[in-house]
């Protein structure tokens, strides 16, 4: 009998359309489907307990964060072929199971797609342990381009002037803080003075502790209100304003939009990170094909004057070419916000011997491929799979 765990870790409860309830994961708990491990702070704990980290997001991720985890720490991955996590994979191949990709750090299958996620999974329990710690060390290996001390030097060599005041626009102060401290820091102590614009969160006083101004800002990074949203672009004028930055860098799509526009008619340079497309250009209802040409052509219009706009990945970039938003001259790529692996080192003693724990971890969205993975677990549940 097969003995093996599936486990979701992250925020339940967004303020996302793509939401999942606590109450929808209690009821998979009771069921005894998975096992729900709640928020940290710290993850390290939970990979190094895993067997595998799974992620089959339908969502236009830029590069996945928890994915750089997993192999930093040598676990093998299971991922989708959607832009942001197909590059997670290194060298991909059809293997003789339709539909997946066999990878030397991990395994593709197709997003939204149940069953190619459970031929994902039947392939890794197949595997020796031998494979299986190949696959977590071809991981290790491939991570190391992502290192953060090369995301820093990249950020260095694209300011190329003395230090001054600069500023760093984004919808949360978490994301500034979990995805970008230590690029912060790292110009902090070269001399630049870090002024931060974000709604107001947990990790906006720390931020402030870290040394670096913050301005609150209200955003509604999911809301649709153009009032509110003039609301947002007028506030964050006023505040580019009085910074008056040498440099303006900006992330996420509402920032992106509004402090571009702001910038453009205070004079102030900007350079742009697309840290994914997210939703918008995920979902294929009517609905959203309105909202993603309205929100293109606003891309199009606020980044006409921007000096740079850095992707994450390459289809991200080469969409943004082909619609015409921007130039390819003005188009670079950012290999990633980084990962430190110093702190993100492996722990193979802690590796389970007795069972496989296959672990989720990111927010508790439909968008992230949650459902798939419930009902590949409720599967296994099943007699005829143990």
């Amino acid at each position: 009998m097969r003995n093996i765990e599936f486990q979701l870790l992250g925020k339940a409860d967004e303020n996302n359309p793509s939401a999942i309830s606590r109450t929808q994961i209690s009821k998979w708990e009771k069921e005894g489907i998975i096992i729900y491990l709640g928020t940290t702070e710290d993850v390290r704990e939970y990979l190094a307990n895993a067997s595998c980290i799974v992620l089959p997001s339908n969502y236009r991720e830029g590069i996945p964060r928890v994915l750089l985890e997993a192999m930093a720490t040598h676990k093998p991955i299971i991922t989708t072929t959607v832009p942001g996590c197909k590059e997670m994979v290194a060298n991909a191949k059809q293997d003789k199971f339709d539909g997946i990709l066999i990878g030397d750090n991990g395994i593709l299958c197709q997003p939204k797609d149940s069953l190619s996620l459970n031929k994902a999974i039947e392939y890794f329990l197949n595997l020796s342990p031998q494979e299986r710690y190949k696959m977590g060390r071809s991981g290790g290996e491939f991570v190391k381009k992502f290192d953060i001390k090369k995301i820093i030097a990249f950020y260095k060599s694209r300011l190329n002037i003395q230090p001054q005041k600069l500023s760093f626009t984004s919808n949360t102060s978490f994301g500034m803080y979990h995805f970008r401290l230590e690029v912060l820091k790292e110009l902090q102590n070269e001399g630049f003075i870090i002024h931060i614009l974000s709604p107001k969160d947990d990790y906006s006083d720390k931020l402030i502790q870290e040394g670096f101004f913050h301005h609150p800002i209200k955003m509604d990074p999911k809301g649709l209100n153009p009032l509110k949203d003039l609301q947002t672009f007028l506030q964050i004028k006023k505040i580019l304003r009085s910074i008056s930055p040498a440099i303006s860098f900006n992330y996420t799509i509402k920032p992106v939009i509004y402090a571009s526009l702001a910038c453009r008619i205070l004079k102030i340079p900007t350079i742009n990170i697309i840290t994914g497309l997210g939703y918008v250009f995920t979902n294929k209802s009517f609905k959203k094909r309105i909202l993603r040409a309205l929100v293109s052509k606003m891309y199009q219009i606020s980044l006409k004057k921007s000096r740079e706009v850095w992707f994450l990945n390459l289809d991200d970039k080469k969409e943004f070419i082909n619609k015409n938003i921007i130039s390819s001259q003005k188009a670079f790529l950012l290999e990633s916000e980084g990962i430190n692996l110093e702190y993100f080192t492996p722990n193979d003693n802690n590796t389970p011997q007795n069972k496989d724990v296959f672990l989720f971890i990111a927010r508790m969205l439909w968008d992230k491929g949650v459902g798939e993975f419930v009902q590949v677990a409720k599967a296994f549940k099943t007699p005829k799979n143990q």
